[in-house]
Parts: C-alpha cells; sequence; structure tokens
C-alpha cells in the first residue's frame, strides 16, 4: 500500500474515531435518538453493501469508470441524507442530528473501503505492467 493510501486510511479512521465520540457525546439515548441513529446505521450498512458491490464492478471497467461511479454514488448519498434531515425535521419523531451523525460513521468506514479498493486495483495494473 502506497504511503499516500496508508495516510488516508489513517485519516478516515481519525474521523470514524472523532464521530463515535460526537455521536456519545450529542446523541440522547431516547426515542428519537435511538430511531435516528437505528436509521442512519441501516441506512449506513446499506450504503456499504451496495458501494462495495457497485464499485467492485466498475473498477473492473479501468479507472475513468470506477472515478465516475465514485463521484456518481457521493452525490447521491449527499441528496439522500439531506432530503432525509429535512424530512426528519419536519416530522419531530426522529433526531435528525443523531440520523446524519451515524450515518457519516458508516460514510467514512465506506470511504476507507473505498480507498483499499481503488489502492489495490492500482497495485494490480502497476504489477501488470
Amino acid at each position: 500500500m502506497s504511503r499516500t493510501a496508508s495516510q488516508g486510511l489513517m485519516m478516515v479512521g481519525g474521523f470514524i474515531g472523532l464521530l463515535v465520540v460526537v455521536a456519545i457525546a450529542f446523541v440522547k439515548p431516547d426515542g428519537e435518538g435511538a430511531l435516528g441513529a437505528a436509521i442512519g446505521a441501516g441506512l449506513g450498512l446499506l450504503n456499504l453493501a451496495l458501494g462495495y458491490i457497485v464499485t467492485r464492478r466498475s473498477l473492473q471497467h479501468g479507472m475513468k469508470s470506477a472515478m465516475t461511479t465514485l463521484a456518481g454514488g457521493f452525490i447521491a448519498r449527499l441528496l439522500v441524507v439531506v432530503g432525509l434531515m429535512l424530512a426528519f425535521r419536519r416530522t419531530g419523531s426522529v433526531d435528525p442530528a443523531a440520523f446524519a451523525i451515524t450515518f457519516l460513521i458508516f460514510f467514512f468506514v465506506y470511504l476507507g473501503l473505498e480507498m483499499v479498493m481503488v489502492e489495490r486495483s492500482l497495485a494490480r495494473t502497476r504489477e501488470a505492467v
């Protein structure tokens, strides 16, 4: 693994740790907070599973396809998170902050996974040359 990828993974790990501390400090374990965290975790796990499959498939078609897929996926996740936060804010039955923080934890886990997948793909390309 390259030095840049290793440093990127350390940064992602730092963000995950920071977000866990923020979640513990600010998310209230009441009904609204627990529901928001559960929805964020569920959506984060779904994002992780689907993102892995899509990224793996796009890497087989080349780096340009992979980068297009990764950028498109980022925009799609952003729109979903913002839309759900606004919906939760209007209903008041789910804590939007708990949802967002929990989803962000899983988002950074996925970001680390993406970095490893792209790095391995680049390493295979370098070996083939």
